[in-house]
Parts: C-alpha cells; structure tokens; sequence
C-alpha cells in the first residue's frame, strides 16, 4: 500500500471490510497463512464498524484484490479437497473449497515442519488477491 492512500475514519469505511450484521464484519485485508497443520479453513477476523487499524484504505477510491474463485492464487480441484480431519467446516463445505497459495510458507522454530495452506470459499476474497486473465474484480 502507498503512504498516498485515502485512509478510511473506521473499518466500515474500508475497502477490506465487510458487513456481517449491524455493527460488526470481516476484515479481509490479508490473504490466508500457510498452517503447519493440515486442513485448515481460512476465516477472516471479524471487527466491530468503528475499529482502526493503519493498513485500511478508502473503499471509494480502491478496488481492490479478487474473489478466491476468480484468483491467480487459489487452487480448487475437480470436487473440491477431500480433508482426512475436516476441523470445523461441514464436509458439503469442502466440497466447494480450494486453496490460498497467495504466500509461502515462513520459516518456524521447530525443525521439519511440512506446510499445509489454508482452505477458502470461492466467494471469499482478500486484498492481496490478483485476478486471473479475464477476471474481474469483485462487486461491491
């Protein structure tokens, strides 16, 4: 992000946050992690409207990153994953989920670690998504 970018007053105002109910949402601002632990679902922090942080910007003059369906970054493949441990999400919510490969994995204390990247819906999106040729961005 460019030090020039319109800062928003609180995160209802920001183009990485989205509505939830009344007064509480998901900020989308980072792609997902990699996990040291496999099956994993990715799930976005949520904030309450009037929160700050200083890496919002203006939802006006930015649109920004990409659905994870229309995402250079995100792999599903044909049906879905098949988790050996689903974790929290229902297994009809595997079906449609695919991969976040936006970063790779960061180095850890512990020695030997495989990495594993996080699980998301094709309708989730981040900021740090980059559209596929010939997608768009999302609609607001």
């Amino acid at each position: 992000m460019s030090d020039q970018s319109v800062k928003p007053a609180n995160c209802a105002a920001c183009a990485f946050w989205r509505k939830l109910r009344e007064h509480e949402g998901l900020c989308a601002r980072h792609a997902p992690e990699t996990s040291i632990r496999p099956d994993e679902a990715a799930h976005f922090p949520q904030t309450h409207n009037w929160q700050w942080c200083g890496e919002g910007v203006a939802a006006e003059p930015m649109s920004i990153g990409s659905r994870c369906a229309d995402c250079l970054f995100w792999r599903r493949p044909e049906g879905g994953l098949n988790p050996v441990n689903r974790r929290d999400m229902p297994m009809a919510w595997w079906a449609q989920a695919g991969i976040c490969a936006r970063h790779a994995p960061r180095p850890v204390p512990e020695p030997g670690p495989r990495a594993f990247w996080r699980a998301t819906q094709g309708a989730d999106f981040c900021a740090e998504g980059l559209p596929r040729r010939g997608a768009e961005h999302p609609a607001r």
